[in-house]
């Protein structure tokens, strides 16, 4: 590999998902990276296939996107989930996710910070939904040759088809694998940290050259 691992987590400071992805894109390019992983964890798994399919085009070599804690799912759960954060303010948002192992730091914030992250939050799941959503109803005509891996926790309940629907993404990429976890829940980025890097890991050793 020539180059690193970039990952593309839920909170992309609430910028539209096509801005976002030209950004990483461009730093990518910009730095002169010619093969790289990429890594999207829950929403960000929207993201990742995204600059995965964008980067290809600029003719970067995506060795392999690694999807985390997400399910493609079905367009009518991902267009009813746009409107599932209609009812809630970014503070109870905000507040929601400070009691989330996966943000745990939130409850140290000010007010009007707290609610700036669950405004960003809010953004980005939706757009995470509304592309997956959109790619349901109108599969693009050419999948990702770029070989994906879903990577999931046992215990995470938000992926609990994960042995029978991680293939789904297969309308999205040409080659999909599965890496399962022991435990570690959704967030398993943070609680089972050394599990989740030996899926990255045992990629790398088959690439190695």
């Amino acid at each position: 590999m020539d180059g690193p691992i970039a990952g593309i987590g839920t909170l992309a400071a609430g910028a539209p998902l096509a801005q976002v992805v030209e950004q990483v894109v461009a730093e990518i390019v910009g730095r002169g990276l010619t093969r790289i992983l990429l890594w999207g964890h829950s929403a960000g798994a929207a993201f990742a296939c995204a600059t995965a399919r964008r980067l290809q085009e600029r003719g970067v070599d995506v060795a392999r996107v690694f999807l985390g804690a997400q399910l493609l799912g079905e367009a009518a759960d991902r267009r009813a989930g746009v409107a599932a954060p209609a009812g809630r303010g970014d503070a109870e948002i905000a507040a929601a996710l400070s009691g989330d192992l996966g943000y745990p730091g939130l409850g140290e914030l000010d007010a009007p910070r707290a609610e700036h992250v669950g405004a960003a939050y809010r953004y980005d799941y939706t757009s995470a939904n509304v592309y997956l959503a959109d790619a349901l109803d109108s599969p693009p005509a050419v999948r990702l040759s770029a070989p994906v891996t879903v990577v999931v926790a046992a215990d995470d309940p938000g992926t609990a088809e994960f042995a029978r629907r991680h293939q789904d993404w297969q309308l999205l990429a040409e080659r999909v694998e599965l890496h399962e976890l022991t435990g570690g829940g959704h967030h398993f980025l943070r609680t089972r940290p050394a599990e989740a890097a030996q899926a990255v890991l045992r990629a790398t050793e088959l690439l190695a050259f």
